[in-house]
């Protein structure tokens, strides 16, 4: 009765330690080659305006706000991924937990009242399933260039420059 007792506990404490833990460099690699299944998401802070960036999801009504749900492919994320490595933007990644965003690689938060802009990048990966992360932009200038990159990709003109304006 020990011997199983001690086996249990055992097998419970290995099992505990045991779990992966999110690690910023294997997040990065799943992010970089996660452009078929990548969904994007460019949020203002205190604004009810955002734009969706989707990936093989059905578009039910693109005449009631046609900057929801634009539409993607593994090409376009691909030129996102780039876009957003040639800012420095992932430099470093945010999750949220507790809703708070916490930096992968550092204990630091952020708040999104404290940026201009922040983008939610939603995607699948081998190790740890779906995953959400979060990059915020704190430089107005830099919110800019990002858009307008952005808007090179995409044919929604009106979108990227309603969402340039409000910045």
């Amino acid at each position: 009765m020990r011997i199983l007792i001690y086996t249990i506990l055992f097998l419970t404490f290995n099992q505990s330690f045991s779990q992966k833990t999110l690690d910023y460099k294997k997040i990065l690699t799943e992010l970089e080659s996660s452009s078929a299944s990548l969904n994007t998401t460019l949020i203002l802070p205190n604004s009810d305006f955002y734009i969706g960036i989707t990936k093989d999801v059905i578009i039910e009504n693109p005449e009631l706000n046609s900057c929801i749900d634009i539409a993607t492919n593994e090409k376009k994320n691909e030129q996102i991924i780039r876009i957003l490595k040639k800012h420095n933007l992932l430099d470093k990644l945010y999750v949220e937990i507790e809703n708070e965003y916490s930096d992968l690689s550092s204990d630091q938060i952020f708040k999104p009242t404290e940026t201009e802009l922040y983008l939610e990048l939603f995607f699948k990966t081998k190790n740890f399933g779906i995953m959400s992360c979060f990059v915020p932009v704190f430089e107005k200038k830099k919110a800019k260039e990002l858009i307008c990159d952005l808007d090179k990709i995409f044919d929604y003109k009106y979108c990227f420059k309603k969402l340039k304006r409000k910045i």
